[in-house]
């Protein structure tokens, strides 16, 4: 059982979109008319020499914030890094694995007083949106949201071993998460210690869960099957390809993401038999990564617990896969003798 931080998102979003499904919400709805506090959102904006808060050009709709352009981040940039500091809205301990003190209810209402980096829709800003969309889930459903994505998500896919916390009879399967210290593997966040034991008052939405590989199978799985796991439909699966279609219209420059994923088009194979496919994914703080290519029925996972965020393997493993995958039968050149 291992920190998947933000490959909590996709299944956040999934949840999310149950919710569309049955009306609960419009993609372009203004986030205001959910959670009122964002009637009064701003945006910090350089005039002259000097950094304002104006108003938005439009309201922050629910597109924006799963697709990442709300422009709240995790306030690491300088002009804003104050405002989260105020608001209590940053990471905290060792590597800042921790998230804010507070419920989400509260965090919402909190970050609808930051200013935002930019106007909504005009750039991709990864941060707290999922977090957001959490509490979002939270007043559609009425639910907490760690009991509608147990009850909704991870109980039709059987994901036993994922949650926002470590059951205590499951806590000897816990991993601990390393660092690295004067170029050898230290202990960051000792299994037996870590606060993820016990779970935090902010029911992450962005990066909160637990889980498994063969539980992150599940899910990956039921969306390369179009949004069903054995027999039991979670999403439409119209819901699942507008999941998996673009939403950034180019402001973000080449950069592909859609509703919770990102989206690439990879290449497969090698030589004469070489392919493209379109590729979704994502990844977590404590190096995780997925890959999902519906087209070959293709699910890769990695997973190691090292912050900070380490790719090196993950690419090189997924980088060897592809290129290994032998063409369809319909693809192979025809040989001398049949």
């Amino acid at each position: 059982i291992l920190r998947i931080y933000s490959m909590t998102k996709p299944i956040t979003s999934v949840g999310a979109m149950q919710l569309h499904e049955q009306g609960k919400f419009r993609l372009d709805d203004p986030v205001a008319l959910h959670i009122p506090a964002f009637s009064n959102a701003t945006v910090l904006q350089k005039v002259g020499d000097q950094w304002e808060r104006v108003a938005p050009k439009r309201p922050v709709s629910i597109r924006d914030v799963l697709r990442h352009t709300t422009g709240y981040s995790y306030g690491d940039e300088a002009a804003v890094r104050e405002f989260y500091e105020r608001e209590g809205m940053r990471y905290w301990g060792p590597g800042d694995m921790f998230p804010p003190k507070m419920s989400i209810a509260k965090a919402a209402e909190a970050l609808a007083r930051i200013p935002a980096l930019h106007h909504p829709g005009e750039n991709f800003t990864y941060g707290y949106s999922t977090d957001l969309l959490g509490r979002l889930i939270e007043v559609w459903s009425g639910k907490p949201l760690d009991r509608f994505l147990r009850e909704s998500v991870l109980a039709p896919l059987e994901m036993t071993d994922t949650g926002f916390s470590v059951p205590q009879e499951k806590r000897a399967r816990f991993t601990s998460c390393l660092t690295v210290r004067d170029g050898k593997f230290a202990v960051l966040d000792p299994a037996a210690s870590s606060p993820f034991n016990d779970g935090f008052e902010f029911l992450s939405g962005g990066g909160g869960l637990v889980s498994t590989l063969p539980d992150y199978a599940k899910f990956c799985q039921m969306l390369v099957d179009g949004g069903q796991f054995k027999g039991r439909r979670l999403v439409k699966p119209e819901t699942v390809k507008l999941m998996f279609t673009d939403q950034l219209n180019g402001v973000a420059g080449t950069f592909k993401f859609g509703l919770g994923f990102a989206i690439d088009e990879i290449k497969l194979g090698s030589g004469e038999v070489q392919r493209k496919v379109m590729q979704y994914s994502w990844g977590g703080y404590a190096s995780t990564e997925f890959r999902i290519v519906p087209a070959e029925r293709l699910i890769q996972i990695f997973a190691r617990q090292q912050i900070p965020y380490a790719q090196d393997m993950a690419k090189k493993e997924f980088a060897i896969v592809y290129e290994g995958l032998a063409a369809p039968a319909s693809a192979k050149p025809p040989t001398s003798d049949r």
